[in-house]
């Protein structure tokens, strides 16, 4: 007889089984096309770049994804504007990440709830940033990345600009 806490361990291992498959899926993507989702082996990663591409092109930038699995402070390029993307997603439980990596000229910052959805994007300049460095808001160049950056008294509500559920889905993100 099985003992109480495995009575779900056959749909546990389904589940795994799952997410093993969408994995590979997604790495054989990546390099079938890595131009669209290439990068390492961070999956949520991938997946934040692959939104960001395709709301930087809906607002009329073209930007490519960096070759290679690690770039430093950027992960799209176009000329001169060097964008890093971090995605928190709702896992996250105190919603924060990594901190920002100098070397890029823009910054996205995405907060994804369920279904990996992007719930909100926010953009934010490195002029942006420095005047907030210059106003004394923000207090040094590489903060840790977090949602309340996205909040009503953060940075990049403050600084830059945060796009909404609404207006993601007006822009076909």
């Amino acid at each position: 007889m099985d003992k109480p806490q495995q009575h779900r361990d056959a749909e546990i291992q389904q589940a795994i089984d799952h997410y093993l498959q969408a994995r590979q899926a997604i790495l054989a993507l990546g390099r079938e096309v890595p131009e669209r989702i290439g990068g390492n082996d961070n999956i949520i990663g991938r997946i934040g770049e692959f939104i960001g591409l395709r709301f930087l092109e809906a607002l009329g930038q073209q930007p490519s994804m960096m070759s290679g699995s690690s770039n430093p402070g950027f992960d799209l390029e176009e000329g001169g504007q060097r964008t890093q993307v971090k995605a928190i997603t709702h896992e996250n439980r105190r919603g924060r990440s990594v901190r920002l990596t100098p070397g890029w000229t823009q910054f996205l910052l995405m907060e994804l709830g369920e279904h990996y959805t992007p719930e909100r994007i926010g953009v934010l300049t490195l002029v942006q940033q420095e005047r907030a460095m210059e106003d004394g808001f923000a207090k040094i160049a590489t903060p840790i990345v977090s949602l309340t950056m996205l909040g009503p008294k953060g940075l990049i509500s403050r600084y830059g600009r945060v796009y909404s559920r609404d207006e993601l889905n007006a822009l076909g993100i």
